[in-house]
């Protein structure tokens, strides 16, 4: 027998089934990605964002020094970013974060990663 929206029911299957639970059917769409000869991976261990009347950039950081007592920080990259592509990252990150910390436990930001200050 089966249920409004064509799952199988308690009956049958044995499993309880929730009656409020309607199916989404979330289409994604294949892309292919093809990397051009200009294409790098940075890794970094530390970002400033700032933006622009236009854009949001992010400043990509893998070492730090101390200079007569100040961090001075290296930065490998700069990513400038439409504000879609920006919104986009967003979201993006949002869900990988709450996906990652839900099966591996909360990630854990030093305050000396927050207090960057940032000047060219």
């Amino acid at each position: 027998m089966k249920n409004e929206i064509g799952k199988n029911t308690e009956e049958e299957t044995g499993a309880k089934v929730d009656e409020n639970f309607k199916e989404e059917k979330i289409e994604m769409k294949r892309i292919s990605v093809f990397r051009s000869s200009l294409f790098s991976k940075i890794y970094a261990t530390n970002v400033i964002i700032t933006s622009t009347d236009v854009d949001f950039r992010l400043e990509l950081f893998n070492e730090k020094f101390k200079i007569d007592d100040v961090w001075a920080y290296h930065s490998d990259g700069l990513v400038i970013l439409t504000r879609v592509a920006a919104k986009k990252l967003l979201i993006t990150l949002d869900e990988k974060i709450k996906s990652y910390e839900n099966e591996n436990g909360e990630i854990k930001v030093d305050d000396d990663r927050m207090e960057v200050q940032y000047s060219i």
